[in-house]
């Protein structure tokens, strides 16, 4: 009987150990109705295109799944991207949220604030040129 105790403790640590990483968020993993705290980098390839504000940059035809515009509201220190400007690209970076991409834009009318949380904008952090020529 004694023995049937042990297994029965050992078998509930070795479960409990097993699904230890996925309850807690241990790297990649996230449990159930968990979200991914801050911005993953992420690329995306597409056209580059200068922006409607000063400073900023579009990404169009952009390929795969989701937003097929991205609006480039930032980018890191040392991202050039106007060498690239009718170029297909790849560009990695960050996803950043509406009120900083108005932010980043200067958009101040509560029209264009709605329009912002329709968009997908990022901050660049890396381009690759794919092609010198765009379809």
């Amino acid at each position: 009987m004694k023995r049937m105790g042990e297994f029965a403790l050992a078998a509930t640590i070795a479960l409990g150990l097993a699904a230890f990483p996925a309850t807690l968020g241990a790297k990649g993993q996230y449990a159930k109705g968990q979200k991914k705290s801050g911005g993953g980098s992420h690329s995306m390839t597409g056209c580059l295109q200068k922006g409607d504000d000063p400073n900023t940059f579009k990404l169009t035809n952009v390929e795969g799944t989701g937003p097929k515009n991205v609006e480039i509201v930032s980018m890191a220190s040392g991202v050039d991207l106007t060498p690239h400007v009718g170029h297909k690209v790849t560009v990695t970076g960050t996803s950043v949220g509406a009120k900083t991409a108005a932010k980043a834009e200067g958009t101040k009318d509560t029209k264009d604030m709605k329009a912002e949380k329709g968009e997908h904008h990022m901050r660049a952090s890396a381009v690759k040129m794919v092609s010198a020529t765009c379809p």
